[in-house]
C-alpha cells in the first residue's frame, strides 16, 4: 500500500512537470495556452501518466520474470522498452496535439515555435526518472531473488543432512547389517538382491546433494528399493499400490520427497504382519498423492519437523505448499508436481 502511494505521488508528479512545462515553455498561442492549462487537462494528463506509468511498472515485472525464466530472445525485451520509451513520448505529443485540434488550430501537429524541443526535453527527463525508477525495481527484486535462493540452500541442506542421517544413521546401519547376515545364511539369492537394494539407496541418497529437482520416474525407482529393505526386514507387511498418469512420470519434485512420506508412515504407524500397511501413491491434476491408513504408536509423538521442512522447500522451489488432510482413518499428503 504504502509503495503503491509512493509510485502514484511520482507518476503525478511527472505529469504535473510535463503538464507545466510543455504549457508554459512551448511558446504556445494564448488561445491554446489557456485551453491547455484548464483543470480538466490537468486531470486527464495526471490520469494518463498514472496508467502509463502503472502499466510500465507491469511490463518491467514481467521482463524480470523473462530473465528468471532464461529467455534468450532478449531482442524482444529490447523491442518492448523501446516501445514504451516511444508511448512516453507519444503521450506528450498527443496533449498538445489534443490541445490544439480542440481550439481549431491551423497545424495541429506541428510546433514551429519551440515547442519540439521543449517536448524532446520533457520526454528525456521522463525517461531518465523512469530508467532510475526501474534500475532501483530491478535491483531489489535481484535482491530478494538472492535471498530467496540463499534460503533455499538453507533448507536443502537441512533436507539433505536429515535424509543422509536417517539412511545412514547407525540404528538404520545396524538393522540393514543384521537383515544381511540373516539373509546370507538363510536365502543367498535375496542376500545378493538385498545388497544391491541397498546399494541403490546410498546411490541415490548421495546423487541427490546436488539437484534441486528430479523426475518423478527417479523417485519411484528409488522408493522400490528403499520399500524393499524395509520388507525384508519387517517382513512382506508393506504394500505399495501405484496409480500413476504415464504424463506425470517425467514431472519434477524435490528429491527425497518419497523417502521422507514414506519413512514418516513407517516411523509413526503401528506395521506388522498382523496389521499390514497399504501405502496408496495416485495423481491428481497438478499433485501427487501420497495416503495411508492411520494406525498411531502409542508411544509415539509426531514432531512435524520432517513434513515442515517439506513444506518450506516446495513453497520456495515450486511456490506452492503441500496439501495435508488428516482425519482419524486416513493420512494423505499432497505434493505440487512441476509440469
Amino acid at each position: 500500500m504504502k509503495e503503491s502511494l509512493l509510485y502514484t505521488i511520482l507518476f503525478s508528479g511527472l505529469g504535473i512537470f510535463s503538464f507545466l512545462l510543455l504549457v508554459n515553455h512551448s511558446q504556445l498561442s494564448e488561445r491554446v495556452s489557456d485551453t491547455v492549462s484548464s483543470l480538466g487537462a490537468l486531470i486527464f494528463c495526471l490520469i494518463a501518466f498514472n496508467l502509463l506509468g502503472y502499466c510500465t511498472l507491469r511490463i518491467s515485472s514481467w521482463v524480470d520474470r523473462q530473465y528468471a525464466l532464461h529467455i534468450r530472445n532478449r531482442w524482444k525485451i529490447l523491442i518492448v522498452y523501446t516501445s514504451v520509451m516511444l508511448l512516453f513520448l507519444l503521450v506528450n505529443y498527443s496533449l498538445l496535439v489534443s490541445a490544439k485540434l480542440l481550439v481549431g488550430a491551423a497545424h495541429p501537429f506541428t510546433f514551429p515555435n519551440g515547442g519540439g524541443r521543449i517536448l524532446t526535453l520533457v520526454w528525456l527527463v521522463e525517461l531518465v526518472i523512469l530508467g532510475l525508477l526501474l534500475a532501483n525495481r530491478s535491483m531489489k527484486r535481484t535482491l530478494h531473488l538472492q535471498m530467496q535462493a540463499a534460503k533455499l540452500q538453507k533448507e536443502n541442506d537441512a533436507a539433505h543432512y536429515i535424509a543422509l542421517q536417517n539412511q545412514l544413521n547407525p540404528h538404520f546401519l545396524f538393522n540393514s547389517l543384521n537383515t544381511l547376515i540373516a539373509e546370507i545364511e538363510y536365502n543367498p539369492v535375496n542376500a545378493a538382491r538385498f545388497t544391491r537394494k541397498l546399494s541403490d539407496v546410498y546411490r541415490y541418497v548421495l546423487q541427490c546433494q546436488d539437484k534441486s529437482l528430479v523426475p518423478l520416474s527417479d523417485e519411484l525407482a528409488f522408493l522400490q528399493a528403499y520399500l524393499f529393505l524395509h520388507e525384508v526386514r519387517l517382513g512382506c507387511c508393506i504394500t505399495c499400490r501405484q496409480e500413476l498418469a504415464p504424463e506425470y512420470q517425467e514431472c519434477l519434485l524435490p528429491p527425497l520427497t518419497l523417502q521422507l512420506l514414506v519413512e514418516n508412515v513407517i516411523k509413526h504407524n503401528s506395521i506388522s504382519m498382523g496389521k499390514p500397511m497399504q501405502i496408496n501413491i495416485y495423481t491428481e491434476p497438478g499433485y501427487l498423492v501420497i495416503s495411508n491408513p492411520v494406525r498411531p504408536k502409542k508411544s509415539n509423538i509426531p514432531s512435524g519437523v520432517g513434513l515442515k521442512n517439506l513444506s518450506n522447500r516446495y513453497k520456495l522451489m515450486l511456490g506452492k505448499d503441500i496439501v495435508i488432510d488428516s482425519n482419524p482413518e486416513i493420512f494423505t499428503v499432497k505434493v505440487p508436481l512441476s509440469l
